[in-house]
C-alpha cells in the first residue's frame, strides 16, 4: 500500500491571506504529497485553475489569451506569487526561449517558493540543454545561498538542495508527463546521504539551512524501514537541539510504527482504500493510533496541527477522542 504523507510543515503561516495560502500549500505540501509513480504528476493534476500546463493552453489555442491575460492582472498578490511562473510557461509554449527565460528569472527572484518547481517542472525540459537554463538553475542556487549565509557548508547545501529536487520529481512533483528515468532515483539518492551522513553526521539547520536538511530527511524518509530506524536516533537528537525538525520526527516515526505494526503514535500516516464496487482508489482512512485520546496532546509537542484538522484535508470527519473506526461504502 502507498502512503500519503502530507503533514503540514507551515504552521506559522495559517494566518496568511487566502490567496498566498493556496499557493504555499501547493509548494510547500508538494514536499510531503507522495504520489503512486505515474498516476498523479506532482501537484498538478487538477490544479490547472492556478498553473499553466503548456500542452493544454497549446491545444486550446490560448496562449496569447492567457498572456494578455496575466500581464493585465491588477492583483498584486496573483502578479508577485504566481503570473510571472505562468508567464514563462506561456513563452515556453510558444518556444520563445528569451521571453521564458526573462520570467523565469523574475519568478525566481519573487516567488523563491516557486524555485524547486522550477527546476522539477517538465515544461522546461526543452530548456536543459541551452545556456539559459544554467543561468536560471544558477540563480536559484544563489538565491538559496543567500537564504542561508551564516550555513557553515554552503557546497553541501547545494547539493542536498539539489537531491531533494530529484526526490521530489521521483514522486511526481514538477511532472506533467510520466518520466521513466526517474525509477532509479531513490536508490542513488539514498547512497549519497548514507555517505553525507557518515561523513558530517545528520544534516543540520546550522550546517545547510532547513531547505536542505529536510531535503535529507526526505530521502531517508522514503527509504526502507531499515533505513529509517538506522536514522531515527540521529534525527531525534538533532531535534533536541532545535537543528532538525520536531514534525520530520513525528512523521518518521510513525511511517516506521505503521509499516511494521500497522499503528502510529501522532497520525500523520494516511493512504487511500479501494472501492470493493468500483475497483478505484476512493477514500482515505489512516493506520490505528496507539493511545489515541491523547494524540492531540503529542502532535502539539512536534508542532504539529490538531488531528481533525489535519484528517479534514482528506475528507476524513474526525471527532477527538474517538477510536479508529475503518471507512464504509455505501
Amino acid at each position: 500500500m502507498v502512503i500519503f504523507t502530507i503533514e503540514c510543515h507551515i504552521t506559522n503561516l495559517l494566518s496568511i491571506i487566502k490567496m498566498k495560502r493556496i499557493i504555499i500549500f501547493i509548494i510547500v505540501f508538494g514536499t510531503f504529497f507522495e504520489s503512486v509513480r505515474a498516476q498523479k504528476y506532482g501537484m498538478f493534476k487538477g490544479m490547472d485553475k492556478i498553473f499553466l500546463l503548456a500542452d493544454t493552453i497549446k491545444a486550446k489555442n490560448t496562449i496569447d489569451f492567457q498572456i494578455s491575460k496575466l500581464k493585465n492582472d491588477t492583483s498584486a498578490i496573483r502578479k508577485k506569487l504566481i503570473n510571472d511562473y505562468n508567464l514563462a510557461i506561456c513563452y515556453v509554449a510558444k518556444n520563445n526561449i528569451d521571453s521564458t527565460c526573462y520570467y523565469l528569472t523574475r519568478s525566481i527572484i519573487n516567488s523563491p517558493s516557486f524555485n524547486r518547481l522550477i527546476l522539477s517542472d517538465t515544461d522546461f525540459d526543452k530548456l536543459h540543454p541551452l545556456p539559459c537554463w544554467q543561468l536560471i538553475s544558477n540563480k536559484i542556487d544563489s538565491v538559496l545561498l543567500a537564504s542561508i549565509p551564516n550555513a557553515s557548508k554552503p557546497k553541501l547545501a547545494l547539493e542536498l538542495f539539489h537531491i531533494f529536487v530529484l526526490d521530489q520529481k521521483a514522486r511526481g512533483y514538477g511532472l506533467k508527463f510520466p518520466d521513466k528515468s526517474l525509477l532509479n532515483t531513490d536508490s542513488l539518492n539514498l547512497i549519497r546521504i548514507e555517505e553525507i551522513i557518515k561523513e558530517y553526521g545528520w544534516p543540520t539547520y546550522s550546517m545547510v539551512g532547513k531547505v536542505a536538511a529536510d531535503g535529507a530527511f526526505m530521502v531517508i524518509q522514503h527509504s526502507n524501514t531499515q533505513t529509517q530506524k538506522k536514522y531515527l536516533d540521529l534525527l531525534l537528537d538533532a531535534a533536541k537541539k532545535k537543528e532538525a525538525s520536531s514534525q520530520s520526527v513525528a512523521l518518521l516515526q510513525d511511517r516506521i510504527t505503521a509499516n511494521e505494526f500497522h499503528y502510529q503514535v501522532y497520525g500523520t500516516q494516511v493512504f487511500q482504500i479501494r472501492d470493493p464496487k468500483t475497483g478505484k482508489m476512493s477514500k482515505y482512512t489512516y493506520y490505528p493510533i496507539k493511545d489515541e485520546v491523547n494524540v492531540d496532546t503529542r502532535r502539539k509537542e512536534m508542532g504539529l496541527i490538531p488531528l481533525k484538522d489535519y484528517l479534514k484535508k482528506f475528507g476524513i470527519d474526525y471527532v477527538p477522542g474517538t477510536r479508529f473506526k475503518p471507512p464504509t461504502f455505501d
